[in-house]
């Protein structure tokens, strides 16, 4: 197995509108309450000049959500400004909620997976029900021809992790479809039709940095032991040595995606290591940043991540407590230089666990 490193590396965020142009009247007015995509808080519909944050959002050249226009005034979803009452409840911790959904979903497991051992390019294909959190991402850029680009983990029976760059493709389009409980990408079981695509808002389409989103379905997918949520490793230090990535992407840098899910086992490495590989990126200004990035992969042998396997898992066993049979994602498939040779770049997903809480589980 071996990244998207390319085919999808052209990505855009969530929509935005440019404000110029004759505009027509909005139907939204100001004072209307709207919903700010990137973080899903409360925000009320101000103009432009009105909202301080948006006018310093502008000045770091980050676009604000439309609400519509007033004239050729742009309205803008303007964060509210939240206060604390005695009514309000505390705010939990990061994490809190993840360690009560892992419980929660282990309860679809209901026995041990046995991998078989058939070795593709590195890879070995896994068992029917080994990594039941694991999906593939579709694209559909003409009716009819759908095209499997990335993968993604089932964080709930409505949200589903991967990288920022999946959620859309220069050539295919936004991602419309995700499909869950295959090992097979001919396999016909749950294909569901994607509502919204929200990205870390601190990600760029011409960098590496932030490169994790979110994927809400337009309805509940339904959970079994062949479809189910994988858990989220919680601290930032991984403690493990290896760790397993799987994907449908492609077995090698000229070969073409496999039909069958594969797993790969991957070195993790340290950041001193690491950092020697990506020296002078065009889209890595600041370096590789061990506090939200790391590298995985095998210096000895050909295994990797490549091709097609952006926005899927890499994970752990977990352990530590009464929950049997789950998965830790420690990381999701990002970037890399080609196809093994060289360690492969992974979003450390332990540094974004409060976005993830806010949105899967508000």
């Amino acid at each position: 197995m071996v990244h998207c490193r390319g085919r999808l590396a052209s990505l855009t965020l969530t929509p935005v509108v440019f404000f110029c142009g004759d505009i027509k009247q909005s139907l939204i007015n100001t004072g209307d309450v709207c919903t700010l995509q990137s973080t899903r808080s409360p925000g009320v519909c101000k103009l432009f000049n009105d909202c301080e944050k948006a006018r310093e959002a502008l000045q770091q050249r980050r676009f604000p959500q439309t609400c519509g226009f007033q004239g050729k005034q742009p309205i803008v979803c303007c964060p509210q400004n939240q206060t604390v009452t005695e009514n309000t409840p505390p705010r939990r911790s990061p994490g809190d909620i993840s360690k009560k959904k892992c419980q929660e979903y282990s309860r679809y497991v209901y026995e041990s997976p046995d991998a078989v051992q058939l070795i593709i390019a590195g890879g070995v294909a896994a068992d029917r029900k080994e990594f039941p959190h694991m999906t593939a991402v579709g694209y559909e850029p003409t009716p009819g021809d759908l095209q499997w680009l990335c993968g993604g983990t089932i964080l709930s029976n409505n949200f589903v992790l991967t990288a920022a760059h999946c959620l859309t493709d220069i050539n295919a389009g936004n991602a419309i479809w995700v499909k869950l409980g295959v090992n097979q990408l001919t396999d016909q079981r749950q294909e569901v039709r994607i509502a919204d695509r929200i990205a870390h808002p601190d990600y760029r389409a011409n960098s590496y940095y932030h490169d994790i989103g979110l994927l809400k379905l337009e309805k509940p997918a339904k959970m079994n032991p062949y479809a189910r949520p994988a858990c989220l490793y919680l601290s930032p230090n991984i403690t493990a040595q290896s760790a397993i990535a799987t994907g449908w992407g492609q077995t090698s840098w000229v070969g073409e995606g496999s039909n069958d899910l594969l797993k790969v086992t991957l070195n993790l490495f340290d950041w001193n290591v690491c950092k020697g590989f990506y020296k002078n990126q065009r889209k890595l200004s600041r370096g590789i940043l061990n506090d939200i990035q790391f590298c995985a992969g095998s210096m000895t042998e050909e295994k990797d991540t490549c091709k097609g396997d952006s926005g899927g898992p890499l994970q752990i066993y977990h352990t530590g407590d009464e929950v049997l049979e789950m998965y830790d994602i420690i990381g999701i498939t990002s970037f890399g230089k080609g196809c093994a040779g060289s360690p492969g770049i992974y979003v450390r997903v332990s540094n974004y666990i409060q976005w993830i809480e806010d949105i899967v589980w508000p």
